[in-house]
């Protein structure tokens, strides 16, 4: 990624346009807290048991992608509605941090994409070269998990 032209907003470095990405994934998640009131989701970038949960996550488009926003999904049907509901929402370092106001569908937001070279989040980029199984382990606050929609 050294050789991508990076944007500059607001004292932060973004790969391209869009201020955040979306993931859709498979997870797990412990909806107990644990002791300091915290709610573990565990998303799988390759192999998922079994019985898991869809996941959108939300990284800033930055070095590092640190996640912005996770949202739980029992049926990947759903998932798909969030992101196609959201996604093209993304704010836009071009609309000073602001979102589209005219926005059309998914697929002509999916074409604007491609056609603007953006690419998706890509975990190889994150975990450590090497490994197997890759996978992330994220913490909410109770307040912050919203359940499983």
């Amino acid at each position: 990624m050294s050789d991508i032209a990076m944007i500059s907003f607001k004292g932060q470095e973004y790969f391209d346009d869009r201020l955040f990405i979306f993931y859709l994934c498979k997870a797990e998640v412990d909806e107990k807290p644990d002791g300091d009131g915290v709610i573990w989701t565990t998303i799988y970038h390759e192999q998922a048991p079994f019985e898991h949960i869809w996941c959108v996550v939300t990284y800033k488009n930055c070095p590092g992608y640190p996640i912005s926003h996770t949202s739980h999904f029992a049926e990947v049907d759903r998932a798909v509605e969030f992101m196609e509901m959201y996604e093209p929402e993304t704010p836009l370092i071009s609309l000073k941090g602001g979102s589209p106001q005219h926005l059309g569908s998914y697929q002509e937001y999916l074409s604007w994409k491609l056609m603007n070279n953006m690419s998706e989040y890509d975990f190889r980029v994150v975990v450590s070269p090497g490994g197997t199984n890759a996978k992330e382990i994220i913490g909410q606050s109770i307040d912050q998990f919203k359940g499983i929609m």
